[in-house]
């Protein structure tokens, strides 16, 4: 068979290998064929055994979750595993590399298991909002027990195959190419002429009691919940209490209504979006340099220091106190058991004294190196407005793992590239931002809008920790006074100039809230006072505040607190498309979610403003520009967007 489905017979055993790029996707297309080739499978009398195999670097990568926002196109993935279970012939999986998915409902659904020490498991439905489908609720407790299943399951991590709580999946696991043994094990069985299918499979459910404790147990942590989670929850408790096709039936309606969920839709948005964000023109203009010897030029740079050392590049510095930092950092690390002593060794090895020789340096501002240096300016929190070539690493570093790159015209590409390949290396999500167009940088302006808006509400009468509650809601972890306060209000005075002078906005004057927190001394976290005060139990409004502040709809009228926000946010995000400035809108939703705390589960703020409407979007424009502030003056892609029925990604609404 040709296609997407390559098909050998080996001593009486079909070996069908899934052969489609990228990673094996399960493409409807794949599917027919994995089809088709099971039905001929199940009826030629040459073939007494099926292997399912993948080709390439691992065995399957699931369902290409583009299908998800579409109609699901037969055969869908909970009947070919039934059609895999219930096959008249042994059918074995022999896996390698990665196995996520709906990828491993197919292996689930064989009569046997066979992987390779180095393949990895993982069913990653739950960090998407949705339900694990083609049975995984039903098939991976009866093998592995309510435990084990709901810490895969729940956790949505990969495992490799030699993890101890998977033991019981596998035949065999071997250092060696899984595919042999498979056919071994598979002629094996059509010999025996018997083998055992999953739903009959009871060692996972031989402890009754020991499997309604750790219900219990995840019951009592999700309690009050209603999302994904409980709903994974409820579908392992009915692989015990209900017999094996009621169990498929109740997970299937389960994986619909979640599949439709707001909360599914916005995680597919940001899981995709991530995965765009480090495409950009320059990867296909030029010759990658390698980068494996980096110099840190600056000040407490001992975030960055780590994630380098972690991706295995040796780092150079001359900073007094880096060393030190960094093996605070490590032997933390190696206290909680993060990392081994080994690796801690290791780390420290790379890290060595003097500038050169390297292949980059990453400076910040003030800092200098030799000038026949490849040098690279590092964002240290003011911008990157006007340099042909820059780098931010949103801090922590290594925590974050999230960077702008600023590209100009005069760039060099293959620099360029070669800093976007260092980034991904390093497991680091890159966003291209085009200078001049970007100024001070896409994060920062739009932080700084929402920054800007909240000191013109709180000029207007509003406390501080009633907009951060307001940007709470809007779905932000923390609000702009208290990361204002984390950053420094000195450092953020200067950035909200440069924002402002972009935005076209005056900036903040001597009579702005910002101004007299600094006249009074509170320069944030660092002294222990800024918009709040900051002792060691966590930070706290300032005791001399004065009364509650002013009714929202006082000032506002009828926009809410955190919908104004919004349409900050959103005013300088259309600016940034507008100008050029970022290749999609979809960037600045990653950059918000991974660089400012916003909300997964709501997709980002242009997402969240595509699911409210753009109508509601350009009303609040309207009702705020009495304001009088080009802050909120109405944006004309938000009112064109209205004419034509569109959203910031193209979606219409109703």
């Amino acid at each position: 068979m040709t296609g997407q489905i390559r098909q050998d017979l080996r001593n009486g055993v079909a070996v069908l290998l899934l052969d489609r790029p990228v990673a094996n996707a399960l493409s409807a297309e794949l599917r027919a064929e994995l089809a088709g080739a099971l039905d001929h499978a199940a009826t030629a009398a040459e073939v007494r055994a099926v292997v399912l195999a993948g080709s390439g670097s691992g065995f399957s990568s699931g369902v290409d979750l583009t299908e998800y926002d579409g109609s699901l196109a037969e055969p869908w993935i909970d009947a070919l595993c039934t059609r895999i279970e219930d096959f008249p012939k042994p059918v074995i999986a022999a896996l390698h590399g990665p196995t996520f998915g709906a990828g491993l409902a197919l292996a689930l659904a064989a009569h046997a298991r066979i992987a390779q020490a180095e393949a990895r498991l993982a069913s990653p439905e739950i960090t998407l909002g949705m339900v694990p489908g083609g049975g995984v609720t039903q098939r991976l407790p009866r093998l592995l027990g309510a435990q084990v299943a709901l810490e895969v399951m729940l956790a949505g991590q990969t495992l490799r195959a030699t993890d101890p709580r998977l033991r019981r999946l596998f035949s065999q696991v071997t250092a060696d190419d899984p595919l042999p043994a498979a056919v071994d094990l598979a002629g094996k069985l059509a010999d025996q002429g018997h083998w055992r299918r999953s739903q009959e499979a009871t060692r996972g459910l031989s402890d009754p009691a020991g499997y309604q404790r750790a219900i219990a147990t995840v019951a009592e942590r999700l309690k009050g919940q209603n999302g994904a989670a409980s709903d994974i929850l409820r579908a392992v408790e009915a692989a015990q209490l209900l017999p094996f096709a009621q169990g498929l039936a109740f997970e299937a309606t389960l994986f619909e209504d979640r599949l439709r969920s707001p909360e599914a839709r916005a995680q597919r948005h940001i899981y995709a979006a991530e995965r765009r964000a480090s495409g950009m023109p320059e990867r296909a203009q030029a010759a990658i340099r390698d980068i494996s010897r980096i110099a840190l030029a600056g000040a407490r740079l001992g975030d960055v220091a780590l994630l380098l050392l972690e991706g295995g590049k040796v780092v150079r510095s001359d900073a007094p106190d880096l060393r030190a930092s960094v093996s605070r950092a490590l032997d933390g690390l190696v206290t909680h058991g993060k990392i081994e002593a080994a690796t801690r060794a290791a780390h420290i090895a790379r890290l060595t004294s003097g500038m050169a020789p390297v292949d980059l340096a990453l400076c910040t501002r003030g800092s200098e190196v030799a000038d026949e240096t490849l040098s690279v300016p590092l964002d240290d929190g003011r911008g990157l407005a006007g340099a042909p070539l820059g780098l931010r690493l949103y801090r922590p570093a290594q925590t974050l793992r999230l960077a702008e790159l600023a590209v100009s015209d005069t760039a060099d590409p293959a620099i360029a590239a070669s800093l976007a390949q260092l980034c991904t290396g390093l497991g680091v999500t890159l966003v291209r931002a085009a200078q001049p167009a970007a100024g001070p940088g896409l994060g920062h302006i739009l932080m700084g809008a929402v920054c800007l808006a909240g000191l013109e509400m709180v000029r207007l009468g509003l406390t501080p920790q009633r907009v951060d509650q307001a940007a709470q809601r809007l779905g932000f972890r923390a609000g702009p006074f208290l990361m204002m306060d984390f950053d420094g209000l000195p450092v953020v005075a200067n950035r909200l100039r440069a924002v402002a002078e972009w935005l076209g906005c005056p900036a903040p004057g001597a009579d702005d809230p910002l101004a007299e927190r600094l006249a009074k001394g509170a320069v944030g976290r660092a002294v222990g006072r800024g918009f709040y005060d900051h002792p060691s139990e966590g930070p706290r409004p300032p005791k001399n505040l004065a009364g509650p502040g002013r009714d929202p709809a006082e000032v506002l009228g009828t926009v809410a607190p955190r919908h104004a926000l919004q349409a900050a946010l959103v005013g300088a995000a259309v600016q940034l498309l507008a100008r050029g400035a970022v290749q999609r809108a979809s960037d600045l939703d990653v950059l918000m979610v991974r660089g400012y705390g916003y909300d997964r589960a709501r997709g980002g703020p242009l997402f969240a403003a595509d699911q409210r409407g753009m109508l509601a979007m350009l009303q609040d424009f309207k009702a705020l520009a009495r304001m009088d502030t080009p802050l909120w003056q109405v944006p004309p892609m938000v009112v064109e967007m209205v004419k034509n029925g569109e959203g910031m990604f193209g979606r219409r609404h109703d």
